[in-house]
């Protein structure tokens, strides 16, 4: 091969390669705009419970005074949501956001004994959350609702034995809105963290199979 075929050469090859890789650092590019993109969408979904709990803080505030045991119980829930808070902040992919949610699990729940507390009333048996919308709080009963025994708090399990349609929660989900179980992997880790400590649970059975 002569000087100028070898130029011509080592010229196809640098350029081929040049080729490569700006489709390398083009696709680079994509996956990392739609990883933020998934990241916000669960960011977005784990916010909103986030200020939902700490306007419910905000509320609860006035039935620690003058009970120690009270008191404890708001100190807790305060605590819960100050560290939803910073778990919100550091998520760095949207399965993070399962921790902030496992706060929020406990946190309702300890606002539920907090409210029982101020009642008067007996401490609450520990139950997973509503189904239908894990912020509504701890359910209160399960129910059967389109082939499925899930957990409902008092109000969606009323509108079904009604006939009406439960307070479904819903998430972002390619431009539209649709029920959070339907949310894909995006929403995965969001979903997972409420019912993370009921793994195992008979009450949980049918979400857990269906994989919410």
């Amino acid at each position: 091969m002569d000087y100028l075929g070898v130029v011509l050469l080592v010229a196809v090859v640098a350029a081929a390669f040049v080729v490569i890789a700006r489709r390398s650092v083009g696709q680079g590019r994509r996956v990392r705009v739609e990883q933020a993109r998934q990241l916000s969408l669960a960011k977005r979904a784990a916010e909103a419970d986030v200020n939902g709990f700490g306007d419910e803080v905000a509320r609860l505030s006035f039935l620690a005074e003058a009970d120690p045991v009270a008191d404890d119980l708001y100190d807790l829930l305060a605590a819960l949501h100050a560290r939803a808070l910073e778990a919100l902040a550091e998520a760095g992919q949207p399965d993070d956001l399962c921790q902030v949610t496992e706060l929020l699990e406990e946190g309702r729940w300890t606002a539920a004994r907090l409210a029982a507390r101020a009642a008067g009333l007996p401490m609450p048996t520990r139950r997973p959350p509503c189904f239908f919308n894990p912020g509504h709080g701890p359910s209160t009963r399960n129910i059967i609702w389109q082939h499925r025994n899930v957990p409902a708090c008092a109000a969606d399990a009323g509108r079904i034995e009604s006939g009406a349609d439960p307070y479904i929660r819903t998430v972002e989900r390619d431009d539209r809105r649709v029920p959070y179980w339907e949310g894909g992997p995006t929403h995965a880790g969001w979903a997972r963290g409420y019912y993370s400590s009921w793994r195992g649970s008979r009450l949980v059975a049918d979400i857990v199979t269906s994989k919410v």
